[in-house]
């Protein structure tokens, strides 16, 4: 049987693999299904930057399991020669991560990831070793060696850890991850020899996704809220770099102000941030978090591999949403289609109930065959009538994918600017390799 391994999401700081359940998949295919745990936050990924403690911990953990899954999925009547790897979120980053990874090498056999990959500002972690050192400083551990600080940090409770958590985020649980995946610079086995973008990748199947309103997560917390969107407001250059984490990656910070100021008047025009511009603040969430960086990575592999990329835009909205769990006012009815939403059609998840509602249940089958279609064969399928096409090999072609809309039809688009790419690749952010547009970029003297 092929098997399907799902990675859980959770900014890489929370989440189980409990949580994600096989309900509707194995309903009426037959997969071996498994869920996966690794370590969150600073124990999954703290870093002193040499072989005491290389990090990347949890995504080492997940090779661990997907290791585990080769040498003993057969007795559980799966085959170790397709494994298709799956996941939302930080669980869609894992995906890209494990095809550029050395260490998954041959460990899986096709990829689906939804609304997350390892371009995404949060997905990837600056500063990683400073970060571990502060952490320590707070919990009163040496950091001159790295062997007594990891020593000294083993002593921790791991409560208080976790709780250190919030000296990271200056601004509401923001940015929402501080200890995540980074580059490797000690340590013999490394997880991740160079930055994503550098890297070959595994030449697999791949399946990406974002949603309509990918955004929602972390945008229903603040837009229910009205002193919240105020005080965005009125801190906006000094909270944007981590509400958009970016904060790392400015390359000259005294451009800082300006950078905040571009990205508020492309997306606010000259409107002040309040209830009146909810819509605003959700679609910037969306661009920056989510749909740039989830289509730049699905353009990006589909040019340096021969395997087909495929790409799907999820725009239906039902009853439940995983914005309803974030929204401070209980439900979430009118924001739009949420981070995550997506998930709960084909697997059973915490924050949803398709079976509910007669539409939602119309949509079970149809997103469960997405993805056993392309588990067992490297091709999604909608059905014989709808073409989808996977994504073009040439990085400047539009971003080809099937829209799935709140009729439940499949509609074939080409996105010649998704995420607002345009835009983002004019800021001095050194995540935009500054050759694309040279003319474009933002120096001193027009400022």
């Amino acid at each position: 049987m092929n098997v399907i391994v799902y990675i859980h999401g959770g900014a890489f700081q929370f989440g189980a693999g409990i949580g994600y359940e096989p309900h509707y998949i194995l309903d009426s295919e037959d997969f071996v299904y498994v869920s996966i745990n690794y370590r969150l936050g600073p124990l999954g990924f703290a870093s002193t930057g040499d072989d005491v403690l290389p990090g990347n911990n949890g995504l080492k953990d997940q090779v661990a399991a997907l290791k585990w899954v080769q040498r003993n999925i057969a007795a559980f009547g799966g085959n170790p020669g397709s494994v298709t790897i799956a996941g939302m979120s930080a669980g869609g980053a894992s995906v890209h991560y494990h095809v550029l990874s050395p260490m998954s090498v041959g460990l899986f056999n096709r990829g689906i990831a939804e609304s997350g990959s390892a371009f995404c500002g949060w997905a990837y972690t600056e500063n990683t070793i400073q970060k571990t050192k502060e952490l320590a400083e707070s919990l009163g551990c040496p950091t001159y060696y790295s062997k007594d600080t990891v020593k000294c940090l083993r002593s921790r409770p791991a409560l208080a850890i976790a709780n250190s958590l919030k000296n990271f985020m200056p601004w509401k649980y923001n940015p929402f991850t501080p200890f995540g995946p980074t580059v490797e610079t000690g340590g013999t086995e490394r997880f991740l020899t160079d930055l994503p973008e550098n890297l070959p990748a595994q030449n697999v199947p791949l399946l990406f996704s974002f949603t309509q309103d990918d955004g929602l997560y972390p945008a229903a917390e603040f837009i229910s809220l009205e002193e919240t969107l105020v005080d965005m407001e009125s801190k906006w250059n000094d909270i944007l770099p981590f509400i958009l984490d970016y904060n790392n990656t400015i390359s000259d910070e005294s451009l800082k102000p300006e950078i905040a100021q571009k990205i508020k008047t492309f997306y606010f025009g000259n409107n002040t941030v309040s209830v009146n511009t909810k819509k605003e603040v959700v679609e910037m969430f969306t661009d920056r978090l989510f749909k740039e960086p989830v289509a730049r990575a699905a353009q990006h592999l589909a040019s340096i591999n021969t395997s087909p990329v495929y790409f799907y835009e999820f725009s239906y909205r039902g009853k439940y949403s995983l914005s309803d769990k974030y929204s401070k006012t209980g439900s979430s009815e009118g924001m739009g289609v949420s981070h995550g939403d997506d998930t709960m059609y084909v697997i059973k998840t915490r924050y949803g109930n398709p079976h509910d509602n007669v539409e939602d249940a119309k949509l079970i089958p149809v997103m469960v065959n997405i993805w056993s279609s392309f588990a067992k064969t490297g091709v999604p399928d909608v059905g014989n009538s709808v073409v989808w096409s996977p994504v073009s090999k040439n990085p400047s072609d539009p971003l080809k994918l099937i829209k799935i809309t709140q009729n439940q039809t499949f509609e074939p688009q080409e996105y010649s600017n998704p995420g607002n790419y345009k835009f983002w690749s004019t800021l001095p952010l050194t995540e935009f390799p500054a050759a694309v547009n040279p003319s474009e970029t933002i120096n001193h003297n027009e400022l």
